[in-house]
């Protein structure tokens, strides 16, 4: 069976959380297909032309050197701009109205520059984020601004559409190719609710894959 090691990760360097350890990482897997959390129309960009780069591209294409990997963009198309903008509004609204949201904020990038990817694929970092969540929720309320509410409902809605569509499309690759071993480099933010959506779909899904949740 298809085996899917999930791997979170973050799109810059942060101390432990480098491209050295993730390349490391990879190399204990060696999957024969990474799965990126990159929408097709973006991929030549980190992965052909090379004109972008971020931590997960750059420990890719270097494990890429030595190992022969097929690599599946599975992401959504990226949003419109205003999106962007609006959430970006949201998080400084956030930011400025919660202490409690910016201890948690700089709690998880302590954790990330001390601990790196074994933090990033723990129950703590799930934790943290679902804190995060909450007070961001509890901060809007408190604000009490009707468009805040509905740029934060869109985000997460957005948010939830691209793990789904991620998901899909690793499990359509599955259904359409035999491997042996692959990874899915995800955000962190997302992995355990790409874990509680596994769990779900496992029961009704086909068995085109396995889901390997022991990366640390």
């Amino acid at each position: 069976m298809n085996s899917v090691s999930l791997v979170g990760t973050v799109h810059d360097e942060l101390g432990r959380a480098n491209v050295s350890e993730l390349r490391a990482i990879l190399e204990r897997i060696r999957p024969e297909v990474i799965f990126l959390e990159v929408p097709l129309a973006a991929f030549d960009d980190y992965y052909v032309i090379c004109s972008r780069g971020n931590l997960e591209s750059i420990a890719v294409r270097r494990y890429r050197d030595s190992h022969q990997v097929k690599l599946g963009p599975v992401d959504r198309p990226t949003p419109a701009g205003e999106f962007f903008e609006n959430a970006e509004h949201l998080r400084k609204r956030i930011w400025e109205e919660s202490p409690e949201y910016r201890q948690l904020i700089a709690w998880d990038s302590a954790c990330i520059s001390a601990h790196g990817f074994a933090y990033l694929n723990s129950e703590g970092c799930s934790n943290l984020w679902s804190d995060i969540y909450k007070e961001m929720l509890s901060a809007i309320r408190r604000i009490d601004d009707s468009r805040l509410v509905e740029i934060f409902e869109l985000w997460k809605e957005t948010i939830d559409l691209r793990e789904n569509e991620m998901m899909k499309n690793i499990e359509k690759y599955c259904e359409a190719n035999t491997f042996d071993k692959g990874a899915f480099l995800v955000g962190a933010a997302h992995r355990q609710p790409i874990i509680d959506k596994s769990r779900v779909q496992s029961s009704v899904d086909s068995n085109s894959m396995q889901w390997d949740f022991s990366v640390r």
